[in-house]
């Protein structure tokens, strides 16, 4: 029977023993595992100092070094003739020492913008509207952000969104009249309802016929009936509070270059400002937020009465 006893110590003995060991196992394990988080940690930190240098180089550049690069070149270069003024112009290929500044932008927009294409006669009577409101020529040529040179164009998108300016129309040949794409015509439509901007119209019948092919409704809406009668023109009582009031009493034929439409075709929210026998010469229309305004002359004579008048239709879309 000793010797079975002794003989169960012995198959016991490792079983005592093996739990005796199991804390000290784990404390082991406890210990390994500590040392292999910082052996990691230390791996990822000497990884990232390694890395600094290599990528150092590819850091994106500073101001100033895209100021080295550029230097002394002209930073409207890029943009279209349209986009710029007449001396930013004459300023291309020479050292601009101007600052451009990132919230302004190139000047696509002015307060006033007139339309100068092919059916505007640019020797004379466009040239004395171009005179009287105030644009400059380039060394004889018609270009720079004041001119618009068709209305289905990038630069009409972004004179669309203008707010209080002015497009000045000159006079239109009769034979030669622009025809717009519906896309132009929607951006004109927006341009005058929405911002609060005036479309001023100068001419005769010509001028006439593009308002009605381009700004008036085509189904249901009233057209512009042209008319002419000998004059002269005479102040309506609408003039008073507008910069009209301070024009004379009455405005010329001058030689049969006044034209002007029914007074009865006037849509409804239509003013006259000088008229005759059921002819009116100088309307307003309101469109939307803005309005059109019609002024009856063909500027292809010199005219006080009618220069200030456009002088005054000036004041009035201010």
């Amino acid at each position: 029977s000793r010797a079975l006893a002794k003989a169960n110590m012995e198959r016991v003995r490792p079983v005592g023993e093996s739990r005796q060991s199991l804390p000290v196992m784990r404390r082991i394990a406890v210990t390994c595992a500590v040392v292999c988080a910082v052996v990691a940690i230390t791996m990822l930190v000497t990884d990232g100092r390694d890395a600094e240098e290599p990528f150092a180089a590819t850091q994106a550049m500073t101001k100033d070094d895209v100021g080295k690069m550029f230097e002394g070149q002209d930073q409207f270069g890029d943009y279209p003739s349209w986009t710029k003024t007449v001396d930013q112009i004459n300023e291309q290929g020479k050292v601009s020492h101007g600052l451009w500044s990132y919230y302004k932008g190139p000047p696509f927009l002015n307060r006033v913008t007139m339309y100068a294409g092919n059916d505007v006669d640019i020797t004379r009577s466009g040239n004395i509207v171009r005179r009287v409101v105030g644009l400059p020529k380039n060394f004889g040529k018609w270009e720079g952000n004041t001119y618009l040179q068709t209305f289905d164009s990038q630069q009409m998108r972004f004179v669309e969104s203008n707010k209080h300016s002015v497009i000045v129309i000159p006079p239109l040949s009769e034979g030669n009249r622009p025809v717009l794409s519906d896309n132009a015509k929607g951006m004109l439509k927006h341009y005058i309802s929405s911002g609060h901007n005036t479309l001023i119209v100068c001419g005769g019948p010509a001028n006439i016929n593009f308002i009605n092919k381009n700004l008036l409704p085509a189904d249901g809406g009233q057209l512009l009936e042209p008319a002419w009668t000998r004059g002269p023109y005479e102040k309506q009582s609408s003039t008073i509070g507008t910069p009209f009031q301070t024009l004379p009493v009455t405005l010329p034929n001058d030689m049969n270059h006044a034209h002007g439409i029914r007074k009865e075709s006037l849509p409804l929210e239509g003013v006259c400002y000088f008229g005759t026998m059921g002819i009116c010469t100088v309307f307003s229309i309101k469109y939307g937020a803005g309005q059109l305004l019609f002024i009856g002359f063909d500027y292809t004579t010199l005219s006080q009465p009618w220069i200030k008048t456009l002088i005054a239709g000036m004041e009035f879309a201010s």
